[in-house]
């Protein structure tokens, strides 16, 4: 096959992954009642932005979407961005499931995926150096499922508000409930990231169930 048909053959499988991601998202959206809005600029468009560790000066986000479910404030966008690891740069995409906790005070607490610390997830390590590996520290005698599955970050000076926030069965929930997808928290914002390249409908449900319940479990400790 010549190069020119196979630069085709790949434009053409590029173009029909998208097409499919973008019907995932837009099922997943009119499923729930979220309302889509579409592309959003960040420095133009009046909107809430969802940040987090993605977000930046070069970011694009599509398939902005907002809506109430379960009594709780929800956000979604697909964001996209080149990055730069390990002196190379490469292209990235996240979706962004962003939920409104009534909780005001979690500290900035991230859940990284493990094997995922190179890739997709290294602007955390380049960018959030206040934050450290604490499952030595407060989670040595947790599950080791988890231990196996996440890597999680936090100030050390926040380790004992982080401890007695994520008990034991909240852990073990977390390792069952969330691999491969990283979770940030920070004041009272949940954001869950998702990297799979094909996106489906099913897989943004799931993401929902195990958002909320980690919103619903974290918003009754904090009573």
């Amino acid at each position: 096959m010549s190069r020119p048909s196979l630069v085709r053959q790949l434009h053409r499988a590029i173009s029909v992954a998208a097409r499919q991601r973008a019907a995932a998202i837009k099922q997943f959206g009119r499923t729930v009642g979220l309302v889509h809005f579409g592309s959003v600029d960040q420095h133009t468009d009046e909107h809430e932005a969802i940040h987090g560790f993605t977000a930046s000066l070069s970011h694009n986000d599509s398939h902005y979407m907002v809506g109430t479910y379960n009594g709780y404030n929800i956000r979604f966008v697909d964001r996209f961005d080149v990055i730069k690891s390990h002196g190379k740069r490469h292209e990235q995409t996240w979706a962004l499931l962003e939920i409104e906790l009534e909780s005001h005070s979690i500290p900035h607490t991230l859940f990284i995926p493990t094997g995922k610390e190179a890739g997709e997830y290294s602007r955390v390590y380049a960018t959030q150096l206040h934050l450290h590996p604490l499952n030595s520290m407060i989670f040595a005698n947790h599950s080791p499922e988890f231990h196996g599955r996440f890597q999680i970050l936090a100030n050390p000076t926040h380790a004992q508000k982080v401890s007695e926030l994520f008990t034991s069965p909240l852990i073990v929930g977390i390792a069952s409930r969330f691999w491969p997808h990283a979770i940030e928290l920070e004041h009272n914002k949940l954001i869950v990231y998702i990297t799979e390249h094909r996106l489906t409908k099913t897989v943004l449900e799931s993401t929902l169930a195990s958002a909320l319940w980690l919103a619903e479990a974290i918003d009754s400790t904090r009573d």
